[in-house]
């Protein structure tokens, strides 16, 4: 956007990491050498740590560029893998044709690679990017890889690059045999005002700028800002140039840049001053503790096993029971039921049930006896006509004449008995209650 109004070929302040505008300075240049020997010599496990925005990965991406004719190279961009992902991963990056489906899948073709490699007198070198993602499984993993060695020569060389916190991790005593394999380590350390300084103008002057675009209290207002890390330094160049530009100004001044910083930096909230309204309450004493909830753990696993148990064995004792007994327990719960879930007695009203004609007289018999007096109704003796017996239980019954002695009206006549079904007793009765009713009546 504002190349052509500088007259530059690119963009100077980019955040990608291009290895074109490493500027190399005493410290680069010493890691960049440092890391090369232990390539080309192959020195097993090296080391490049760094804060955030130090410059770590446009370093590695120059050595790979140094490097490629004489080291066949592979970067794990995001090591927060599993062993197979990892071991598929290093196998893509290598050009190696496998499927790793378990470890023996990648360990045999990785191993002849590695000694094919040797022999062409080629290095073969893995970068691991992000080294503080790392978990202990897999940090155990690939220090077994480079067991896959000669006798007079390493066959990989593992690149560890991460932030400063990799190297708190290394030192724990889990991956302390990891740690003793490490031969060459190198930390970067943020840039000092002067090389913030060579370092701004060193990137206008790869990008093609014929006089210096900063002035020099606004390089100082960016080492304010930045404090020498060239993530930041880039951050607040590019924007720098992008107002300077809008204003068409072609030297860029230190308001600028403050202003600049104003537009990117984050607002710090101040707590509000205390005053009488708003008293802040004393901190408790007493630290909180969270309420435990207390479960019940007594039905498990071997509880429902046992009420399993017992329902299977109801049940067979349902199944295999004899019947005499299966009738038994129908009775008594039909019996049960009848008792404490009947519905209340019938009686006589409109909404009761109907009943039959031996129970009527029954009912109309017993309410005269309740109202009349002792003295309407005498109390004698009937005795039955002598030609109609009373019948015996167990015995056939026999026929009753249609018109009785004493009587006019007919008498019922009495159901056909059989042999099967014993003689009623209660005609004999219906006869007499009938009797007494007519008397009364006279």
């Amino acid at each position: 956007m504002y190349e052509s109004f500088y007259g530059l070929a690119k963009k100077p302040f980019q955040i990608t990491t291009d290895p074109s505008f490493l500027w190399m300075g005493k410290k680069h240049r010493e890691a960049l050498s440092t890391l090369k020997y232990g390539v080309m010599d192959n020195k097993g496990f090296l080391l490049l740590t760094g804060d955030v925005g130090t410059g770590k990965t446009t370093l590695i991406n120059r050595l790979v560029e140094d490097v490629q004719d004489r080291a066949y190279t592979a970067k794990i961009p995001d090591p927060g893998l599993s062993k197979y992902d990892f071991f598929r991963m290093v196998s893509r990056y290598f050009g190696l044709p496998i499927e790793v489906r378990t470890k023996s899948d990648f360990l045999e073709p990785f191993s002849r690679f590695l000694n094919d490699a040797h022999k062409e007198r080629k290095s073969v070198l893995l970068l691991i990017d992000e080294a503080q993602r790392l978990k202990h499984d897999l940090m155990e993993e690939i220090r077994l890889l480079s067991n896959l060695e000669r006798q007079d020569a390493k066959l990989l060389n593992i690149f560890f690059v991460g932030q400063n916190e990799f190297n708190e991790i290394l030192m724990q005593p889990e991956n302390r045999a990891l740690m003793r394999r490490i031969t060459i380590t190198y930390n970067i350390d943020p840039l000092e005002p002067t090389e913030t300084c060579e370092y701004i103008r060193h990137r206008l002057k790869t990008a093609g700028a014929g006089y210096e675009i900063f002035s020099s209290a606004a390089m100082e207002e960016v080492y304010a800002f930045s404090n020498g890390f060239p993530r930041q330094i880039n951050i607040i160049c590019d924007l720098a140039m992008f107002f300077a530009s809008q204003v068409s100004q072609r030297t860029i001044s230190r308001k600028i840049v403050s202003q600049c910083r104003e537009r990117i930096s984050f607002p710090v909230d101040q707590p509000t001053a205390e005053t009488k309204d708003n008293i802040r309450a004393p901190a408790p004493t007493a630290q909180y503790r969270p309420i435990k909830k207390r479960r019940w753990n007594g039905f498990g696993p071997a509880w429902a096993m046992r009420l399993a148990a017992v329902l299977i064995f109801l049940a067979l004792l349902v199944v295999f029971m004899p019947q005499r007994y299966k009738n038994g327990a129908s009775q008594w719960v039909r019996h049960a039921y009848e008792i404490y879930f009947s519905p209340a007695e019938q009686t006589t009203g409109e909404n009761s049930l109907p009943v039959n004609e031996a129970d009527q007289d029954h009912l109309k018999f017993s309410e005269e006896s309740t109202t009349a007096s002792p003295v309407d109704i005498p109390l004698r003796v009937i005795e039955p006509p002598p030609d109609i017996p009373f019948p015996e239980p167990g015995k056939p019954k026999t026929s009753v004449p249609e018109k009785s002695p004493v009587s006019s009206k007919p008498f019922p006549p009495a159901a056909a008995a059989t042999e099967s079904d014993p003689a009623p007793q209660g005609d004999a009765i219906d006869w007499l209650l009938e009797k007494r009713r007519q008397e009364s009546a006279q």
